[in-house]
């Protein structure tokens, strides 16, 4: 099934590998046809014709509903996906377009005991509120019977529209006007981040990553329950948070003993980031410098994921620990030391 797919602006590189991991993480390949081969481990990905690559519009294909509305609500980067009713460049080819979407796709969702809302999105530009009414208006050629909910609908409908805005805003120029109109099938819920932001979390230190790159790591390294996250450069405990806000077990390790032992007090440290947020704690934080694996030779895999922040230089300082002599300027030695 194809979908709209809507992107915020930003972090344009990892948009589809997110959206790649979380289909794989909801099932989207693991049905296979008996004398088939094995399906691909990527999706069928479109452009709006005329758009570019950085655009914030891209169609994809999974195999239901439920797997597009999963990928929406866990992702970071997604705005929202959508079933396309019709697209076109003049309101009257949006009309056209939509009044040949097939009836049996368009009526279970506007009969009369269900309600509805009508969003009017616009990018690259600002619409007054009278001018939202009037493209609201435009739609009556649309049976909706059911009652208008602007608060708790049953089903959103989006009205989106992208002009030739020229180059002036930092988004990619568009060639021509392109207007879209779907029923919303899942939406991200950025409330996630507000919750989980650095400024009120109890123990950072000062390269401790930002919460929606955390979670973006987490999502991409498949974290959900019943799977094992291992951070070598954990730090202050950012990428593990967010493996566990999504059922992850964990476990860390950094070279500087200071973070994983003491923190700054027994009320401030990496395991009162995660009674803040009432997420079970890892597993084990262990001392460990990555340069000497500390695992014994043979161990099996024992991880379905290392998520980690690797060094690049000393950029905090450190102290030696332990009784080897240890240069904490190699370049792989742990992670950001307190």
């Amino acid at each position: 099934m194809w979908f709209l797919c809507v992107f915020y602006h930003r972090l344009l590189d990892y948009r589809r590998p997110e959206v790649e991991s979380l289909a794989e993480l909801f099932g989207a390949f693991d049905r296979v046809e008996e004398g088939s081969p094995m399906p691909s481990r990527s999706l069928e990905w479109k452009l709006p014709e005329n758009h570019h690559i950085d655009s914030p519009f891209h169609f994809f294909n999974v195999p239901s509903e439920d797997i597009a509305r999963n990928i929406a609500r866990r992702s970071m980067l997604v705005k929202g996906i959508y079933e396309l009713w019709g697209e076109g460049t003049t309101h009257d080819d949006l009309e056209k377009a939509i009044r040949c979407f097939p009836d049996e796709r368009k009526l279970p969702y506007l009969k009369p005991e269900s309600s509805f809302r009508i969003v009017i999105d616009t990018f690259g530009k600002v619409i007054s509120f009278e001018e939202q009414n009037v493209r609201i208006r435009g739609l009556s050629y649309i049976p909706f019977k059911g009652r208008v909910d602007l608060r708790n609908p049953d089903h959103k409908f989006y009205l989106m529209e992208i002009d030739n805005y020229g180059e002036n805003n930092g988004l990619p120029p568009v060639v021509e006007r392109k207007i879209f109109f779907g029923r919303e099938v899942g939406a991200a819920d950025r409330k996630l981040l507000p919750t989980y932001q650095l400024k009120s979390r109890k123990y950072i230190g000062p390269t401790a990553m930002d919460a929606e790159i955390a979670f973006l790591m987490a999502n991409q390294g498949l974290a959900r329950p019943g799977k094992f996250i291992y951070d070598p450069f954990v730090g202050t405990g950012s990428i593990l948070i967010a493996a566990a806000h999504f059922g992850a077990m964990t476990m860390g390790a950094d070279i500087d003993i200071r973070v994983v032992r003491d923190g700054r007090g027994p009320d401030c440290n990496v395991w009162s980031n995660f009674e803040q947020y009432g997420l079970p704690k890892p597993l084990s934080l262990m001392r460990s410098d990555n340069n000497l694996p500390p695992w014994r030779s043979g161990l099996k895999e024992i991880f379905d994921a290392i998520i980690c922040d690797p060094p690049y230089g000393v950029r905090a300082g450190g102290r030696k620990s332990g009784g080897r002599s240890v240069s904490l300027r190699e370049p792989c030695m742990g992670r950001r030391h307190l």
